[in-house]
């Protein structure tokens, strides 16, 4: 995509933050970032002269803790997406996000969360834990709901083969996929509804080892920052 700096900036651990940059105005993004690596975030836009418009996350997450508030108040500007009562401003459905030349579709995603979204680039989607490669997110944790999963997931499979599949996690070691791959492959992908919703409504026992923690942290509520209305304006449309 032409113009686009990308990067995943967690050097392939299993939790995945992206950069998304506009080569010509140095505009940029931060999309999942994690607490403990914020100080790394800000070496790699200072590196290449970056101006962060804002700091995205894509849901509550509930395994560790987020770095978009501090990446916000560090660099003093917006921190925006989810959870509703921590950022500075929700991204509605349909929603773009203009990162200099690049435009961010946002989509709503509920399922793994009720405040799940993706992010749509010309070329990609950033599926946060909405769609993983070979699998999606569980909905056995606080506002997740198999019903509204299956329908997001479906949502997704109207994008073309082509679009590459960036999630917020990987287990595996893999970077990337494509909707064409997972449609083959993924089996959360090929069941109807009803085998769907019972395989994501049975019990898990196992739980992120800092649930409480994460959700404690991320979730509280935070004091507006103080962001030009007329900036904002610009940035989100």
């Amino acid at each position: 995509m032409k113009g686009l700096i990308f990067e995943e900036l967690n050097g392939g651990a299993s939790c995945r933050t992206y950069l998304i940059a506009c080569a010509r105005t140095r505009e940029a993004i931060i999309v999942d970032p994690v607490l403990e690596r914020v100080p790394s975030y800000l070496q790699r836009l200072g590196r290449d002269r970056l101006q962060l418009l804002a700091a995205v996350d894509t849901h509550t997450h509930a395994d560790h803790l987020s770095g978009g508030r501090e990446l916000a108040r560090m660099l003093g500007t917006m921190y925006v997406g989810a959870p509703m009562a921590a950022v500075e401003r929700t991204l509605r459905d349909g929603e773009y996000m203009n990162v200099g030349d690049i435009h961010v579709k946002v989509w709503a995603s509920p399922g793994h969360t009720a405040d799940g979204l993706v992010l749509l680039l010309e070329d990609r989607v950033l599926t946060g834990d909405t769609l993983l490669i070979g699998a999606s997110g569980r909905t056995d944790l606080p506002s997740g709901d198999p019903e509204a999963a299956y329908d997001s997931l479906e949502r997704l499979l109207t994008l073309p083969s082509h679009m590459l599949v960036y999630p917020a996690h990987d287990y595996g070691g893999r970077t990337f996929s494509t909707m064409g791959h997972e449609r083959v492959t993924n089996p959360r992908l090929r069941m109807d509804r009803a085998a769907f919703v019972e395989l994501l409504s049975r019990p898990r026992a196992d739980k992120p080892a800092r649930l409480e923690e994460a959700l404690a942290y991320n979730s509280r509520p935070g004091e507006a920052l103080e962001t030009p209305a007329l900036e904002e304006a610009q940035f989100l449309i």
